[in-house]
């Protein structure tokens, strides 16, 4: 889905972010498993038991705590920085889409264009957005607490009642994308879906006067 335009392009942000997290997850796995495997098999006898040295202990589990440390500071910082590189808005520009998030529907409104798209539960609402445009979204809930997720967006924003969120997106890829409630809402949770149709501008531009 959306990749390769830096206002609103999450995908490729949380994607390079995960990749580091994957590679760390593999890393520290070969490395646990490889200790237990040689565990096994060296002290694996009765009698054979593993004579402790105070200071090799001591120099080993320090050097293990700064690794682990070094880790974790990597990663919350990378972290830190991908979040800070998604979550600021643009000053102008780009089209303008209301989200009310209710149980257990969406509702989605074109302010610029006096266009609304309300959800039903068996009529999922479908968000309809130009190709290669910077999305303003601002969005609310009207009951408890929801989530506007868009799994191949890689990018997800809970809704709160009485309290509006401000995000942009950008989508460049021509097609149609499933998007789910992703906080626990109520009964009908697993039914709060929506779809994300990304056309060209000329379709929307039709699609928004009608």
């Amino acid at each position: 889905m959306a990749r390769g335009l830096a206002i609103g392009d999450t995908y490729s942000k949380v994607s390079d972010l995960f990749s580091v997290y994957e590679w760390v997850m593999i890393v520290v796995a070969v490395l646990v498993y490889g200790a237990v495997f040689y565990a096994v098999l060296r002290y694996r006898r009765r009698g054979d038991e593993y004579r402790r040295g105070t200071d090799k202990r001591t120099i080993t589990e320090s050097i293990y705590a700064l690794v682990l440390t070094a880790i974790a500071i990597t990663l919350f910082t990378l972290t830190y920085r991908t979040e800070g590189r998604i979550d600021p808005v643009a000053a102008k520009g780009g089209v303008r889409v209301d989200i009310v998030a209710f149980q257990w529907q969406w509702q989605f409104g074109y302010p610029d264009f006096g266009k609304t798209v309300l959800g039903k539960q068996d009529q999922p609402a479908t968000l309809v957005v130009p190709v290669g445009t910077l999305i303003r979204f601002d969005g609310v809930s009207r009951d408890v607490i929801h989530s506007f997720w868009v799994p191949a967006e890689r990018f997800k924003r809970d809704e709160f009642p009485g309290t509006h969120t401000k995000f942009d997106l950008t989508f460049d890829r021509v097609g149609t994308y499933i998007g789910r409630c992703a906080e626990f809402c109520g009964l009908h949770h697993t039914d709060m879906d929506f779809f994300v149709k990304v056309v060209q501008r000329t379709e929307f531009d039709r699609w928004v006067k009608t």
